[in-house]
C-alpha cells in the first residue's frame, strides 16, 4: 500500500466506522430516552471518538511499503500528516 492509498483508506474507514457507531446510537434512541440520556449528543460524541480511534489505529499499526525499492515497511512520522519514514533505509516520503 502506498502513502496515498493509506491516507484514503484510513480516512474513509474512519468516517464509515464513525457513521456506523452514530447510527447505532440513534437506533438505540428509545432506550436512551427511557434513561434520560440525550441520544443526539451521544451520537456526536460516538462519532468523534470512533473517528479519532480508527485514525489512531491506522497511524500506529497499518504500515506503508517503501517506494525506494528496499522492500521494507515505513511508519508515519509523528506530528506530520501523511508523511512516512522507512525503517530500513531511513528515507522520508
Amino acid at each position: 500500500m502506498n502513502s496515498s492509498q493509506h491516507f484514503l483508506l484510513s480516512f474513509a474507514t474512519s468516517i464509515f466506522v464513525a457513521l456506523a457507531g452514530s447510527v447505532g446510537v440513534i437506533l438505540a434512541q428509545d432506550w436512551l430516552i427511557e434513561r434520560d440520556l440525550p441520544p443526539y449528543i451521544l451520537a456526536l460524541v460516538a462519532f468523534i471518538i470512533l473517528h479519532f480511534t480508527v485514525r489512531w489505529y491506522f497511524s500506529n499499526f497499518v504500515r506503508v511499503k517503501c517506494p525506494y525499492g528496499c522492500g521494507q515497511k515505513a511508519l508515519p512520522i509523528r506530528g506530520r500528516s501523511d508523511r512516512f519514514r522507512c525503517e530500513s533505509c531511513g528515507q522520508d516520503f
